[in-house]
């Protein structure tokens, strides 16, 4: 766009939101970075930024979204939304241009119905601010991320999120009720508040893990706990990760529903969780929670989980070590832990059924491992910490200590690590992400995962809602439409 045609839409957002809360040009880009994905950081490390905007601007209420929204629909200004900016797949980066909508502004709890144990919440709302306000009358919001501190609910429906918690309570999809959200052209839905059983299809996961593409969510009715009065840890170690899957599959398959299962191979055991506990172990290890609010039953369920896990070879390990991983089971995503560049690092997510989550482990963790060439000194270590009653996801954490000192090298490096731990992925008849969202680093591989039928009908979704490609074009591996 013109230099003109940007200052008179400045103009018109500084109408719209106060002139105080829009920024332009290098103003703009510096006021906003781009999320925390390694893509991101590597590429403004060598002045390369992929965060582009033009503008920013930073709305307090849905009236404003939606009257930014029309405006964006008139001019053809492309419009990226941005919530608590902790995601880890460069989502939330405007790299091509246009407005960054900074949502964090619209922080507001709506409504609490302590009868319904549902809430309506602003989508910039902090998930660990929410948390917190709901703490005060005894409820609790039991989606629970590693980035709970910087990342906002909006940020967390958009990428399908997930949390600790998720074995029990599900991921971010079965915490959403109902959405209000703003569709390109400014038009405001407000969403059926109770999911699955009004008229029509169910319209509010259809933006559950759309990661803005298709509209914006400004707020969600969500589902909440009471705070449990009974919480009970176990730590199991197993002398084969079968021996623990194998274990994890009649725990989920029986009608239990621990808070948190979490399985560490030997290597995860000795490089994660014996730093978060601070003690030496060998050999694959569970972590086990069960929470709730009738102490007896909770009593029953992890004494029951227990004879389970010793059933399949288990040994049952002091529950201290359980305690210690639950009170410092975020440390491994804080300083000293948090890697650095020139290293690489990346986290790949991938989800199968029972019948195929072993060969979905052994799969991907040795296709990362062969990758690239051993000279780079690559490791992975994975953990199995999401399962359900049909499956479990894998979780493999990956460094290369020290990268290639020239961007355009080190890119290449990282997208040949995660083409390898797709293709196995898929190979192994798994899906390529659970809960980290698509963004800048899987889009080129979303029409491997949904083959040429799935990525029509979600091209066609997007055409049908955003004619004009103004919402994050580029994103989910469709169309870099960019208007004119």
């Amino acid at each position: 766009m013109s230099g003109a045609t940007l200052a008179s839409i400045a103009s018109e957002l500084a109408r719209i939101v106060g002139a105080g809360r829009v920024w332009s040009g290098q103003e703009a880009r510096q006021r906003y970075p781009g999320d925390k994905s390694w893509l991101t950081i590597v590429h403004a490390h060598y002045g390369r930024p992929l965060n582009q905007p033009e503008l920013a601007a930073a709305p307090e209420t849905v009236e404003q979204v939606s009257d930014i929204m029309r405006l964006a629909s008139r001019t053809n200004l492309p419009v990226t939304p941005l919530g608590g900016g902790s995601g880890v797949q460069g989502a939330a980066n405007a790299n091509l241009g246009g407005l960054l909508l900074d949502l964090t502004s619209l922080n507001r709890v709506r409504e609490i119905d302590e009868s319904s144990l549902t809430c309506t919440v602003e989508c910039g709302m902090n998930i660990m601010a929410f948390d917190a306000e709901l703490s005060k009358r005894g409820l609790t919001f039991t989606h629970d991320p590693a980035s709970a501190e910087w990342a906002s609910i909006g940020g967390a429906i958009a990428a399908r999120g997930s949390g600790v918690l998720s074995t029990r309570y599900g991921n971010i999809q079965d915490h959403v009720l109902s959405l209000e959200v703003v569709l390109p052209d400014g038009q405001v839905a407000h969403l059926p508040a109770v999911p699955r059983h009004g008229a029509g299809p169910e319209l509010s996961q259809l933006f559950v893990g759309s990661e803005g593409v298709l509209g914006i969510v400004t707020a969600a009715r969500v589902k909440l706990q009471r705070q449990p009065k009974a919480r009970r840890f176990s730590a199991i170690q197993f002398p084969s990760l079968a021996a623990g899957i194998a274990a994890g599959h009649e725990i989920m398959t029986t009608g239990l529903r621990p808070a948190v299962i979490r399985l560490y191979d030997a290597k995860s055991t000795a490089l994660s969780l014996a730093k978060i506990v601070g003690s030496s172990f060998n050999g694959e290890t569970m972590v086990l929670m069960v929470e709730g609010q009738h102490e007896t039953l909770v009593d029953l369920e992890s004494r029951t989980c227990e004879q389970i896990c010793k059933a399949h070879g288990g040994q049952i390990l002091d529950g201290q070590v359980g305690t210690l991983w639950w009170e410092n089971r975020y440390d491994m995503s804080r300083p000293p832990h948090t890697p650095q560049l020139p290293q690489i690092w990346m986290t790949m997510d991938a989800v199968s059924d029972f019948r195929s989550i072993e060969g979905l482990y052994h799969g991907v963790t040795q296709a990362i491992a062969e990758s690239i060439d051993p000279k780079w000194g690559l490791t992975v270590k994975t953990h199995l910490s999401h399962w359900f009653e049909w499956g479990a996801m894998i979780y493999s954490r990956v460094i290369v200590p020290h990268g290639p000192e020239n961007l355009d090298e080190a890119v290449a490096l990282h997208d040949q690590i995660v083409a390898a731990a797709v293709r196995a992925t898929l190979a192994a008849g798994g899906v390529i992400n659970d809960h980290h969202g698509v963004g800048m680093r899987l889009a080129p591989h979303m029409a491997a995962q949904f083959g040429a039928g799935g990525m029509s009908l979600l091209q066609g979704v997007k055409s049908g809602l955003d004619p004009q490609g103004i919402l994050c074009p580029g994103k989910l591996g469709l169309s870099r439409k960019v208007p004119i």
